[in-house]
């Protein structure tokens, strides 16, 4: 079974502090090794282009929803453009 740090979001603490910064918060309290925590704007939005520490790949991202945009995934060290 997956698991995810954005899984049942309550809706009035996205409200406010922005559904990045609150799935970045509980991620970084999770106990899951290698979990993914998102980078978010000063906003509390997803920034457009999102890495993985521990592999490297990077993908572009919806800034609202932080869903991945297809075909979008580059391996560790190349250049990747998500309109920032």
């Amino acid at each position: 079974m997956s698991h995810t740090c954005d899984s049942a979001l309550p809706l009035n603490s996205t409200l406010q502090t922005g559904r990045c910064e609150y799935v970045r918060q509980n991620c970084s309290n999770s106990s899951i090794i290698g979990a993914f925590c998102p980078k978010c704007d000063s906003s509390g939005n997803y920034l457009p282009q999102q890495c993985s520490g521990s592999t490297g790949y990077c993908w572009c991202v919806d800034v609202n929803s932080g869903k991945m945009i297809s075909n979008t995934t580059t391996p560790p060290g190349t250049p990747l453009d998500c309109g920032e």
